[in-house]
């Protein structure tokens, strides 16, 4: 019988540890990451960013990407002065999709400003600013 209430006691006391344990868990360590604060977050898209969604949608390409917010972009770095005869500048917009997919949307801009949609891929990060979002 005292093997018994040992044993039951040591049962009990494992699982009172375990839920101690459990309980002393740093703040948030189990909650879900969420997405970083974007430059596009704090102050809405720029307008060839934009186009180029809205020329992505327009292809039918991929119609994943139907409803998505942008989330990062280097549209911010754009400037037509810096561009010479028909040189252009690689627009990447990224979108928020499900879970940790992010749609990179990858367009060209040239010296006026006229944005072209060139591709969409999904993928797990964000291309238009890696080291940031």
């Amino acid at each position: 019988m005292n093997v018994m209430r040992t044993m039951a006691v040591g049962v009990g006391a494992s699982l009172w540890l375990a839920s101690v344990g459990a309980m002393a868990q740093e703040p948030g360590a189990s909650q879900p990451q969420h997405a970083k604060e974007t430059r596009v977050l704090e102050e809405g898209a720029p307008k060839i960013a934009k186009q180029c969604l809205s020329l992505a949608l327009d292809s039918g390409e991929n119609r994943d990407i139907q409803g998505k917010a942008i989330y990062d972009t280097n549209a911010w770095d754009y400037t037509a002065d810096d561009l010479e005869g028909d040189d252009t500048f690689e627009l990447l917009v990224d979108l928020l999709g499900p879970g940790n997919t992010k749609y990179n949307l990858t367009c060209q801009v040239d010296a006026d400003g006229q944005v072209t949609f060139e591709s969409v891929e999904a993928s797990s990060t964000v291309k238009s600013n890696p080291g940031g979002a």
